[in-house]
């Protein structure tokens, strides 16, 4: 997505680099933890509530607030702790981030932004990078020299970006539907198979799904075990149950139906 050519915080970084730090020793480390307008992907969840320890109800439950996003899909808003500041829940006394080895991808790629364009048929087919210049931070007064490649490898956003630009191809389109019935269906769909991996692998195990499409024994192994793979199967699934994307095979016997 482009940020808002209007607002003046964001401004395009068309060459070169940009200087940076973010530690205790800037005044205004941990300012930019609080009145988070923060929306978490389907990736944010999933290492967060393995850090928490939590289940995706329970993480859904406790940290978020479920709204409309991007073409009307739901997606889950971090939610403030209920203080006068509105701070992250999850900073600790002092600034610092209690869950920094997992936290969203957002907070690593911060004070850049990226920026994408297509992805309907698959990955990003543009990239783009600009800075976010918020009036409160000062960590651009006397900062290190940075790339959008080397910010990209230090803050370990390699990960985080892969997996976001899977979930691209589906919240970039809207999905028709005959009946807002089905819309509502479809909808329960998204968030399970995004956001809540504990019911969706219930949805793969327990259904027929697996015996219609065509899946190494390796990948239905490792699916069961692994939320990642799991994941990445479900962005599969989706694109290829909603918008008919050539994501996955039916096997030779359910060739003439989908699933």
């Amino acid at each position: 997505m482009l940020p808002d050519e209007n607002d003046s915080r964001f401004q395009e970084l068309t060459g070169g680099g940009f200087h940076f730090d973010c530690n205790p020793d800037v005044p205004c480390f941990g300012q930019c933890c609080r009145r988070l307008n923060l929306v978490l992907t389907p990736y944010d969840v999933l290492r967060l509530k393995q850090r928490l320890g939590l289940s995706a109800d329970e993480f859904i439950d406790r940290h978020t607030i479920v709204e409309n996003g991007q073409n009307g899909w739901p997606m889950p808003r971090l939610a403030m702790s209920d203080t006068p500041e509105k701070t992250c829940p999850f900073l600790q006394d002092g600034g610092g981030c209690g869950v920094y080895e997992d936290r969203p991808g957002a907070c690593r790629t911060y004070p850049l932004g990226r920026a994408t364009k297509g992805g309907q048929g698959g990955g990003p087919t543009e990239e783009s990078w600009f800075l976010v210049r918020e009036d409160h931070c000062r960590g651009f007064d006397k900062g290190s020299d940075w790339t959008p490649e080397t910010w990209t490898k230090d803050q370990g956003l390699e990960a985080y970006n892969s997996v976001n630009d899977l979930f691209l191809p589906i919240i970039s389109r809207q999905t028709s539907s005959p009946s807002p019935e089905i819309a509502a269906k479809k909808m329960q769909m998204f968030f399970m198979a995004c956001y809540n991996l504990d019911q969706f692998r219930k949805f793969v195990t327990q259904s027929s799904l697996t015996n219609m499409v065509k899946l190494p024994q390796a990948r239905l192994e490792a699916m069961e075990e692994n939320d990642l793979q799991l994941l990445k199967f479900a962005f599969e699934w989706l694109r290829f149950s909603m918008f008919g994307d050539k994501t996955l095979t039916l096997k030779p016997e359910f060739a003439n139906r989908r699933p």
